[in-house]
């Protein structure tokens, strides 16, 4: 049985609160939700914790509700190494971005081309990172992006170890390895650049800069991933992600600092010196969550 400790509540609370926007978040850091959820228990089981869900009539509190419910869930299963009911997860996850209103949802374009939606951060440390966000890839999401410049800066590598589950539709996780100064490098190992709105989840504007260290890539994999299926990638390795299928393919990831940090770099043109990727423009994902959920259910 899953049980969330009244005692990890408070630190587990406010990482939820990350994911939301700023107003959102300032309307409800001081809120004392622990008192109405654990009144005089020490810990709650997530059994009990779905069944206040019922109970509350504040959609912005029953939004908080059901997104601890889904990360609880998410983290258990990773921390655990036991196989995530992806379907009950999402059922949770997608109650907590449509039973408020947009405005309070961060939903930007990353620069890998896909729709990020943070659900949860916790930040102390660099070692104590946990990170988890729902990713979504649709041609619809095309116009608000540069396509080419995606495709350019694609194979990257993490600072953090990573793990994903895929919701719907099919991807593919390429990895690669590379050599240094080789006689047919055709690449450049790029560096990352944030600017000072950092701390803003998924609002900050990013440069990558061509850090000069010429290289030559191989692809040593090609995988294939579907509905149910879930992968990792070690900090540090070079991969790129992408779907597989016309078809909208949304995932779960993570970050965690726990299992070994690196250093965050990017594969681009040798020929470029710097290139920005701006993630500020905010999207309304109600149709895509919509649209998964339909999927979900034709599967």
């Amino acid at each position: 049985m899953i049980t969330i400790k009244k005692e990890n509540f408070q630190d587990f609370y406010l990482a939820i609160l990350k994911s939301y926007n700023e107003k959102f978040k300032n309307k409800f850091q001081n809120r004392n939700l622990a008192s109405n959820i654990f009144k005089n228990s020490n810990s709650i089981s997530i059994d009990e914790l779905e069944n206040y869900t019922k109970k509350i009539d504040d959609k912005e509190v029953k939004s908080i509700v059901n997104r601890i419910i889904g990360v609880t869930k998410i983290r258990y299963s990773r921390e655990n190494d036991i196989n995530l009911d992806i379907n009950d997860v999402w059922k949770y996850i997608s109650k907590s971005i449509l039973e408020i209103p947009v405005k309070h949802t961060i939903s930007s374009i990353g620069s890998q081309g896909f729709l990020s939606i943070p659900l949860f951060k916790f930040d102390p440390t660099l070692e104590e990172f946990d990170f988890i966000r729902l990713h979504i890839w649709d041609k619809s999401l095309w116009e608000y992006m540069d396509l080419e410049k995606c495709e350019m800066f694609s194979i990257h590598t993490h600072t953090f170890f990573a793990k994903s589950w895929v919701i719907t539709g099919e991807l593919i996780n390429e990895r690669y390895d590379y050599e240094e100064n080789s006689e047919n490098s055709n690449y450049s190992l790029f560096k990352v650049k944030y600017n000072d709105s950092l701390n803003q989840v998924n609002r900050h504007t990013s440069m990558a800069i061509n850090k000069n260290i010429d290289i030559e890539i191989e692809k040593t994999a090609n995988e294939h991933y579907q509905a149910g299926d879930n992968y990792e990638i070690e900090a540090g390795k070079l991969h790129k992600s992408k779907q597989a299928s016309s078809h909208i393919l949304a995932t779960f990831f993570s970050f965690t600092g726990k299992d070994g940090l690196a250093k965050s770099i990017v594969v681009g043109p040798k020929n470029i010196k710097e290139s920005e990727v701006n993630r500020k423009k905010i999207i309304d994902p109600t149709n895509l969550i919509n649209q998964i959920s339909r999927q979900i259910s034709n599967d």
